[in-house]
């Protein structure tokens, strides 16, 4: 997940706690949109990606 988003412009922050699928990240909304982030995470092989309100 990191290696996918990590560098995209527009995302601070990346919480991932070890053992958990679910992760939370901290962004810029006038910079990305949630599902551009899962097509990222998509397009990476987290096929299962999605966004959780």
């Amino acid at each position: 997940m990191r290696g996918a988003l990590g560098k995209v412009d527009g995302i601070s922050q990346i919480d991932i706690k070890a053992g958990d699928k679910d992760f939370t990240v901290h962004y810029d909304a006038a910079k990305i949109k949630p599902a551009d982030m899962v097509a990222k995470l998509v397009a990476a092989g987290e096929s299962g990606a999605k966004v959780k309100a």
